[in-house]
């Protein structure tokens, strides 16, 4: 029996913003005040990603000339005109399920026939219709269903019944982030007659990787739509791109794939759209549960995965990527990516949404942030989790455009350089009070070096701003030192005389980083 139409993602109040709460998608386009996406950073990423491929369906500019000259207001107008156009293909249940394939329903009740008829006992057909159900939800903060093994810790865990709006949203996390493994349905016929791509484990979805988790960079505006503005796409920046090689695409609920390697699936796989909205998982939201189907495969990186997100060095043999690391926050990775600020041009990690977007709306902005973020992960044996230091991990710094350049950037290496160095001296004066003292003391000197980033953390955006002309980086080198000295003194105590002289002896001599500052 085909459900009714019912909450639309048009209409509904479904997308956390900040200050606001949920709101539909309609208001995203039609109020200009909304700041920012909530959520975790997996969450804002694929927000963000679905508002680009509705932006990038409903008004893909033709060059770079025409998109610096659209206004934020121009692309919000075309988005809500596209969305009455196509608003019978959001409804979460019906027909037409918003980015789902009603099919699988069939899948699901054929292997429930043959599991019944190949029961030989009452135990093996409660199995079978245990096997039909859908799968829970769990939580909806990861990209992913509960295994069924799962070991609850915390209140957290429990799995709960999720409204709605919060089934949509897991529903758009798990297009591009779902992680790999062995919890999608199992022993089912495939939607593509012949297809043989599938295995036990299904594969990771292309935007989380098939090993740690990629880092994902977008530049923000003051409002959504700015932020929507500034990281369109043109069809010639597009075109350019060798690996989408059918171009822009076709927005998945304009034309749903009818298998796994159908035509549509085919020309999505190939396109820019892919990386917006991949279709890596075919899913049935039914009931409290969901249906769980390994869906569009993708390469990796390294096979020529291209991202406009993902910060890629194309320059040797083997693809390099930056990954999601906790105990490196993205914010130490800015300089890497604005490489192509360098006096030698283009050169090393490259973020197209970061560098196309800079390029062109520079001028225009007064201020534009850096955000970058995405979520660890663990991976073994094709199967990947949450676990251990595994979390999820997000930046957000602001660039004074008046000031970017390459003067500007040069000494924000120097002074990224500079702290690098300093953190390796916490590190060694900490490791060589203990042992001074015969005592190991390396895991505490990691501890310590992470303590210290955390503090730098605090006022890295006092340093961004003074890089540029008259540079007043050595007020902020002093703030830095006393990070380093607070470190230090954190981790080595100094109660004992045999404590005291290690202190006295090991304590960090940063003389030569507050003089030796580059203008």
């Amino acid at each position: 029996m085909i459900p009714e139409n019912c909450f639309n993602l048009i209409d509904e109040p479904w997308i956390p913003v900040i200050d606001k709460g949920r709101i539909s998608l309609r208001q995203v386009f039609s109020e200009p005040d909304n700041r920012a996406l909530g959520g975790n950073p997996l969450q804002k990423l694929a927000l963000t990603k679905l508002l680009l491929a509705i932006g990038q369906a409903a008004c893909t500019p033709e060059n770079d000339e025409i998109h610096a000259s659209m206004e934020s207001s121009e692309l919000a107008q075309k988005c809500l005109e596209y969305l009455d156009i196509w608003h019978d293909r959001f409804w979460l249940y019906g027909k037409k399920p918003f980015l789902q394939i009603p099919t699988i329903n069939g899948l699901i009740e054929r292997r429930k026939r043959k599991d019944l008829h190949a029961a030989t006992s009452q135990a093996g057909k409660r199995n079978a219709e245990a096997r039909a159900q859908p799968k829970s939800i769990g939580m909806g903060f990861y990209p992913d269903v509960p295994a069924e093994n799962n070991t609850i810790l915390t209140q957290y865990q429990v799995p709960k019944i999720l409204a709605d709006a919060d089934k949509a949203l897991f529903l758009v996390s798990l297009m591009n982030f779902a992680l790999g493994g062995k919890r999608t349905e199992k022993n089912l016929d495939t939607l593509t007659d012949g297809y043989v791509g599938k295995t036990v484990s299904a594969k990771a979805a292309p935007s989380i990787g098939n090993y740690n988790g990629y880092l994902h960079s977008i530049l923000v505006g003051k409002t959504i739509i700015d932020t929507l503005l500034l990281n369109l796409l043109s069809k010639e920046r597009i075109k350019e791109n060798a690996y989408w090689t059918t171009g822009l695409g076709i927005a998945p609920w304009e034309e749903m794939p009818k298998g796994e390697a159908c035509p549509t699936a085919m020309k999505l796989k190939s396109s820019y759209m892919a990386t917006l909205i991949s279709l890596s998982r075919f899913v049935l939201l039914k009931g409290d549960g969901i249906y769980y189907v390994e869906g569009l495969q993708y390469p990796s990186h390294k096979d020529g995965w291209r991202e406009p997100s993902m910060a890629v060095n194309a320059g040797g043999a083997t693809p390099k990527i930056k990954w999601i690391d906790p105990n490196k926050r993205p914010w130490r990775e800015l300089a890497s990516l604005l490489a192509f600020m360098s006096a030698g041009g283009r050169q090393g990690y490259d973020c197209q949404f970061i560098r196309y977007g800079l390029v062109r709306f520079r001028s225009r902005y007064k201020q534009v942030g850096v955000w970058s973020g995405g979520l660890k992960v663990t991976t073994n044996a094709g199967d990947q989790s949450v676990k251990q230091d595994d979390d999820f991990v997000e930046s957000l710094i602001f660039l004074d455009c008046a000031i970017l350049g390459e003067p500007w950037y040069h000494q924000l290496q120097v002074e990224m350089d500079a702290l690098d160095q300093l953190s390796k001296t916490v590190w060694a004066a900490i490791n060589d009070f203990f042992k001074t003292q015969n005592m190991a003391g390396s895991s505490l000197a990691g501890q310590a070096t992470t303590m210290f980033w955390e503090l730098c953390e605090r006022r890295f955006q006092d340093l961004v701003d003074a890089c540029a002309p008259p540079y007043d980086t050595l007020r902020v080198r002093k703030v830095f030192a006393q990070s380093a000295i607070k470190a230090y003194d954190a981790f080595c105590p100094k109660e004992s005389a045999r404590q005291i002289d290690a202190w006295a002896k090991n304590r960090p001599n940063l003389i030569n980083y507050l003089n030796s500052e580059n203008k």
